[in-house]
């Protein structure tokens, strides 16, 4: 049930950029709820989950959910997917999609995350106290949890870890950046005390999620951390170990039998499978195909899969849930989980996007709706903000300042900015410091994802009608990636991951994030953002958190940096009909929760 990501990851492990291969995530249930409802079920949860900032930070309810679901049958394999090879087996390195999807089964977590309420609950900690200033947090580790070779889980591991994870030698320079500076206090064998001298909203959460124990003892007398054998074979703590890995095949994971956290109400209808094997298939394309011919049982699909396969060419296969009674189904799941978004970046360091007011223009030359149907096939929605469009994060009245398809509109604004055809050759042009510059750029995107290239076709022509020449370029995800790194674009097709209900704007919208290849790589810079960044760290009230949000987001929609295009909320996902469960989805999952399925 720990929150884990199904996304390919640049840096960080808070806002991530999707992978080339596939636009994974989609979202909400258009049917039953509108904004209002929206917002309304979201300040509900927010608000009933003050408890992440009392002296408790957890409900005793917290995972009511889970233990109230019906015994499910125990046994048989599930065989899902990853996309490539797990890089390593150990939460300290494991910064990508595939490592990290593994990790969730092998390893356990302080708390764990209930993802019907947002609440947290014991999980490796049986209890943990915050101090009034939120600056301490006290954890006492439950002494029936044990390592899967059967050795107790102590407060030596757990300074292990994090003496590991500062240690500038090991590899876990993202995990560093996002987690901040904790200071550690054994008090004893069970008990220890972290601390932080500046606490702000995503403290707590940040520490659940990404501080997960590994076991000392694998790595004693290990010289090179990044090399031990432990980080492909590891012992976890988790209801899953580690069967078998084969490079470009598959991993094979078994269910611990007797695991201890069994014995946890929560746990007690979960983890079903006797066995889940992932086939490593890079190919969005093979694994449709694979899922077809029953190779795998569960897959997560894309807009344009689900769109122009299960919704078309072979929709007389499928069924339109797991009630349908055909072999196959498929189902766009839309939950409340804050969404991942598709964008175009600007690069403001070039002279034809520095102004405002161009980038403003180009944002009234883009026809959502038709890239909504003809690349996303109507699942997603209008993305109107950096944070969520549809949470507390982003003002009510926020839609009504949307940019929309206005070519009229966006040519005055280019003709007030200076833009026109001053030599009759039908491409505007201006004086930049002296020089006549056309208005031509190149618009990239990488190769694998042919979503990103009709997005990118779309706006090649829609700009050409205003007398503006766009360059479209594919390229190889890496090369790719290293060109962001490096500033070396125009202008970039993109998109985030899902982020959190707290979201860090420092990572992606922070001036100072343009420098050592960070996450601002289309050089955002306005001191007023800078400033309520700031402040929106320091503020732990949730209702006057969500205002400076709210401040912030409408600054940078104004300004931008991004052509805001798209959010798909949810996901998205395929199942044979052997694959069961009680519950496919809850409130604020964002990825099929294989934990609560079984195999018929």
């Amino acid at each position: 049930m720990s929150s884990y990501y199904c996304l390919k990851e640049l840096k960080v492990k808070g806002s991530r950029h999707l992978c080339g291969a596939r636009v994974l995530r989609e979202r909400w249930d258009c049917v039953s709820l509108n904004y209002g409802e929206i917002m309304k079920s979201i300040l509900l949860f927010l608000f009933a989950t003050t408890s992440v900032f009392a002296a408790s930070p957890y409900s005793k309810n917290a995972g009511d959910v889970y233990a109230k679901l019906p015994a499910a049958k125990k046994g048989g394999t599930v065989f899902t997917r990853l996309l490539g090879n797990p890089k390593a087996l150990n939460p300290l390195l494991s910064e990508d999609v595939d490592s990290t999807n593994v990790d969730r089964y092998i390893f356990a977590r302080l708390l764990d995350q209930d993802r019907e309420t947002g609440d947290y609950f014991p999980m490796i900690a049986e209890k943990l106290d915050v101090s009034k200033d939120h600056k301490e947090m006290t954890f006492t580790l439950r002494k029936t949890a044990t390592w899967q070779d059967g050795s107790p889980i102590t407060v030596d591991d757990i300074e292990f870890t994090y003496q590991k994870m500062w240690d500038q030698k090991v590899e876990a320079a993202p995990l560093r950046a996002f987690m901040g500076e904790f200071k550690f206090e054994k008090i004893d064998q069970y008990i220890f005390k972290l601390s932080v001298a500046t606490p702000n909203v995503n403290t707590l959460p940040n520490l659940i999620d990404n501080f997960i124990p590994i076991q000392k003892k694998q790595y004693v007398g290990v010289v090179d951390f990044n090399k031990a054998k432990a980080i492909i074979d590891p012992i976890g703590s988790g209801p899953y170990k580690l069967k078998s890995y084969s490079r470009d095949q598959k991993v094979e994971l078994e269910r611990v039998k007797g695991w201890w956290g069994e014995s946890l109400p929560q746990y007690k209808n979960l983890n079903n499978f006797d066995a889940i094997v992932y086939r490593i298939i890079p190919d969005t394309a093979l694994a449709y195909e694979k899922f077809m011919k029953g190779e795998i049982d569960n897959i997560e699909m894309n807009a344009e899969m689900f769109g122009t396969r299960v919704k078309g060419s072979d929709k007389d296969k499928f069924g339109n849930d797991s009630e349908s009674g055909k072999e196959i189904w498929a189902k766009h799941f839309r939950t409340q989980a804050p969404a991942q978004w598709t964008y175009i970046g600007w690069n403001s360091k070039r002279p034809v996007f520095t102004s405002k007011k161009t980038r403003q223009a180009l944002a009234q030359l883009i026809d959502y709706d038709q890239i909504s149907e003809k690349v996303y096939h109507n699942e997603g929605i209008r993305c109107i903000s950096p944070f969520g469009s549809g949470t507390p994060n982003t003002a009510p009245d926020q839609k009504s300042k949307a940019f929309n398809l206005n070519p009229k509109k966006a040519l005055e604004l280019l003709k007030a900015d200076g833009w026109a055809d001053s030599d009759g050759d039908s491409v505007l042009d201006k004086m930049v410091d002296g020089k006549k510059v056309k208005f031509e750029f190149t618009l990239r995107y990488n190769s694998e994802n042919p979503m990103r290239s009709k997005v990118a076709q779309m706006v090649k022509e829609q700009f050409k009608k205003a007398g503006i020449i766009v360059n479209v370029q594919a390229m190889e995800w890496n090369a790719y990636v290293a060109e962001i790194d490096n500033r070396n674009f125009d202008a970039i097709v993109m998109g985030w991951g899902k982020g959190s209900l707290y979201p860090d704007a420092n990572q992606i919208w922070s001036s100072k994030s343009y420098e050592n290849k960070g996450s601002n790589s289309t050089a955002y810079n306005n001191p007023k953002v800078d400033a309520l960044i700031a402040d929106s760290l320091k503020e732990l009230d949730v209702k006057k958190r969500f205002k400076i949000m709210q401040q912030m987001g409408s600054l940078i929609y104004d300004d931008q940096p991004y052509a805001f295009i798209v959010e798909i909320p949810g996901f998205i996902m395929g199942s044979h009909a052997k694959i069961k469960a009680k519950k496919w989805a809850l409130k604020y999952d964002d990825a099929p929760a294989l934990w609560q399925y079984s195999a018929e």
